[in-house]
Formats: C-alpha cells, structure tokens, sequence
C-alpha cells in the first residue's frame, strides 16, 4: 500500500484471498505450540486496512485558518518588522462517522521567506485548535505562513498563506535611538573642542 502526494492511496493485493470469508475466518496456530485459536486476526487486519485505503482512518483536514497581532482580532493586510503576531489553525480527524479534533505534538509553523527565518511547534488546546505567537523577525519582503505536515499513516497537510511585512515608516523610529548615543557624545564633543580650540586661536597672543 501507498498514499501519493496528493494523497491517493493505492493497495496492491497479491491475490483476492486475502479477502475471502475463508480468510477472514479461519483458524490460526502458533508454530511448536499446541495451542490452535479458532479466529485469526485476519479480518480486524483487513477491516482496518480497508478504512485505512477508503480514507475513514488517517484522514485530516485543517479549518480556520488565522493570524493577527497580538491583543487585536482583525487580520491585517501586512505586519511591520518586530511586530508581536498571533498565528492558529484547527486540524480534525475523521473517524468514520464524524470529525475529531486530531491531538499532536509536532506539528510545526515556518515563517518563510526563501527559507524560514521563524520555525515554531504549535501548541494545542486539544480540541483541535493549535495555535502560537512569535516576533516578525527584522527582515522586511513577501513572507509565508507555511505549515508542512507529513506523518506516517496520516494524509499529508500543506497550508500556505502569503503576508507582506514592511520596515518602520519615518515617523515611526524613535526620536533618539540609545545605542547611537556614544556617537551623538562624540559628535557633540567635537564641536565642543573645536569653539574651544577657535576661542584659543582667536584671542591667543
């Protein structure tokens, strides 16, 4: 058996045995044992391959998709460099008759830009809510909220959303930025030393 990455999944039988009553229901004995069970497990194999191949098990599907800053509920167009966000998804399971919230603890987000500069592993609520927060890194272009989820046994998710983010407009940056401070002493120093320096020339005999 096989799922493609579209997720198709293909079961290659080698004979239709394998599915016949006679199969399902005989006999089994464990080799140099005397002990001789009178049904196999041959039909729970075949029932849970079979919902596994028609997508009654494994089978996930994501909803709800969301990303905003933090302590706001609107989604905005585009986010600014250093900006605190918020990011959640709900994923489910389908479990034959209806959807359940699907329980991990690896399913991860990349915030991606030619690679991910943000990679963080979602916590969930666990009714299938998964959710994170982060900082927008301080690097403005075209961002992507990617989530990737490949899980053995499971139909793969691919989730992807495009965001801008842009650099701080002028009237944005601080007045007075403190690291810049031993250069504005500097500065002020010298113009300091050069009226001193003039005063000296000038009225020097």
């Amino acid at each position: 058996m096989v799922q493609a990455r579209n997720n198709a999944r293909v079961l290659i039988s080698g004979s239709l045995k394998m599915f016949s009553d006679r199969f399902l229901s005989s006999g089994v004995q464990k080799a140099g044992s005397s002990t001789r069970y009178k049904k196999s497990g041959n039909e729970q194999f075949v029932t849970e391959l079979s919902r596994w191949i028609f997508h009654e098990r494994g089978h996930l599907k994501t909803v709800n998709m969301r990303h905003n800053k933090i302590e706001q509920a609107d989604e905005p167009s585009m986010y600014r460099i250093t900006d605190d966000l918020e990011y959640s998804v709900e994923i489910y399971e389908w479990s034959g008759k209806s959807w359940e919230p699907y329980v991990a603890d690896d399913v991860q987000l990349q915030f991606y830009m030619m690679s991910p500069l943000v990679l963080k592993t979602l916590s969930t609520d666990k009714k299938g809510r998964y959710f994170t927060s982060f900082k927008v890194p301080d690097v403005y272009g075209v961002f992507q909220f990617k989530l990737e989820y490949q899980k053995l046994g499971y139909t793969s998710l691919s989730l992807s959303k495009q965001i801008p983010v842009r650099p701080f407009r002028h009237n944005e940056f601080e007045r007075f930025i403190t690291a810049t401070y031993p250069y504005y002493e500097a500065c002020f120093s010298m113009m300091a030393g050069f009226f001193i320096f003039t005063l000296a020339h000038l009225y020097s005999k």
